[in-house]
């Protein structure tokens, strides 16, 4: 097999492992962080999907866990639990991408 194919597939497997890894255990530690960072609780829920597959978008798959504020909370605390969340995933995804991307063409100076 091409070296670059292996190369390739090893990057997919560890992009794979990374966001099991980050939906697993991460996620939950960034969560609670979070919660105690504005004194509130925080809960997980998972989100079902109804209706026809051809209507998920990726941005549907992506919001299937979903943080929920148990505690009566201002609509800015929301919204800044919510804009951290989006920001914590939106890093697990592209910072993966980014170095594996400068480590494949960082080599060839």
């Amino acid at each position: 097999m091409n070296s670059q194919v292996v190369i390739v597939i090893s990057f997919v497997t560890a992009y794979i492992v990374w966001l099991i890894v980050f939906i697993l255990v991460i996620e939950r530690w960034l969560r609670q962080l979070t919660g105690q960072l504005f004194r509130l609780t925080i809960t997980r829920e998972l989100q079902t999907f109804s209706g026809p597959s051809s209507n998920i978008s990726v941005l549907d798959v992506l919001d299937a866990y979903r943080w929920r504020v148990t505690e009566p909370a201002s609509l800015t605390v929301r919204f800044l639990i919510g804009l951290l969340r989006i920001s914590f995933w939106s890093l697990a995804l592209v910072l993966p991408l980014i170095i594996g991307l400068f480590l494949m063409f960082g080599r060839r100076h």
